[in-house]
């Protein structure tokens, strides 16, 4: 691959667009959706930020605190089925995608409407997040558990591209009954959590800390059930999660049930994956990654300059 080709595909990931020559950016996705869910969804409770729904979706409130703007070409509720159930109340002017039947009424509060089809169809996002997912399993930890105990502290031992990465059981989460989490000057915190079966159940002492930086890598979960508060973007896009707390962070999974909250803490850490060489060309299995990578570079960016108009 020409060097010019590959400055142009980088500064096309790095413009923070969703759609690039048919893949999705998972970095950028975390940071545009509150919610993405492969199949069907339902929830009884706020959806903070946008939702993308591959499935049907029975929902209450959306939209209701959002950081950042929608994605371009999608709605603030992006729904490839059906819609059913209580009315859903859609806010802050968002607009609504439903390719399937209008089963329930959309109050559109604040001047939104219903759009056409968004660039991507819920199949790339499936793939790409799961590739991510997986990707993400496959790093080196570099930090590990204390012992367990009460209110224990989880410090984060950064590496030199401020990443922390620890490798942990289903057993091992269930085993903790509080914790504390110290960033200790990391960018990004990976929580790889292996086995079928996960229950979080934790008190979470720390709070928020972390919950822009942090990801919950659920990589061979089949079920997610979330007891308490949990801060960070879930990624489990094998799994049916059901969360019985609120989410502080992304939420991506195979399906949905929700008896807890969506808050908005879009993800805005390092990347995690290295970045790929331009000096040669990948192999087309490895496209979704390498644009993930350097689309999380241009996140950064774009959100250091939007915070600095802000100033």
């Amino acid at each position: 691959m020409s060097r010019t080709l590959a400055l142009a595909l980088f500064l096309a990931a790095s413009s923070g667009g969703i759609a690039l020559a048919g893949n999705v950016a998972p970095l950028s996705a975390l940071d545009s959706f509150n919610a993405v869910i492969f199949t069907n969804a339902t929830t009884s409770s706020d959806i903070e930020g946008a939702a993308l729904i591959g499935g049907n979706f029975s929902g209450a409130t959306v939209y209701t605190n959002p950081t950042v703007g929608t994605a371009t070409g999608y709605g603030a509720l992006t729904v490839f089925g059906s819609t059913s159930g209580n009315p859903i109340n859609l806010n802050d002017g968002g607009s609504a995608y439903v390719g399937g039947a209008k089963g329930a009424i959309i109050n559109f509060n604040g001047g939104g409407r219903y759009i056409s089809a968004p660039p991507n169809d819920i199949a790339q996002f499936q793939s790409s997040f799961t590739t991510f997912s997986q990707t993400l399993a496959g790093l080196t930890p570099n930090s590990s558990l204390p012992a367990t105990g009460n209110n224990e502290v989880i410090a984060a031992t950064p590496g030199s591209n401020g990443v922390a990465v620890l490798d942990i059981t289903a057993t091992e989460l269930a085993n903790i009954p509080s914790f504390q989490l110290d960033l200790n000057g990391a960018t990004s915190v990976i929580f790889n959590v292996s086995g079928t079966t996960v229950n979080f159940n934790a008190n979470v002492e720390s709070g928020l800390t972390g919950a822009d930086d942090t990801i919950w890598n659920f990589y061979q979960a089949k079920s997610v059930t979330i007891g308490t508060q949990i801060a960070g973007s879930v990624l489990a896009p094998l799994a049916n999660v059901t969360n019985d707390n609120q989410i502080d962070g992304a939420l991506v999974a195979n399906s949905w049930t929700g008896n807890g909250e969506l808050h908005d803490y879009p993800y805005t850490g390092a990347s995690p994956i290295p970045p790929t060489s331009v000096s040669a060309a990948p192999e087309p299995s490895t496209w979704a990654l390498t644009l993930a990578a350097v689309g999380g570079i241009g996140l950064m960016l774009r959100r250091r300059y939007r915070d600095a108009a802000l100033a």
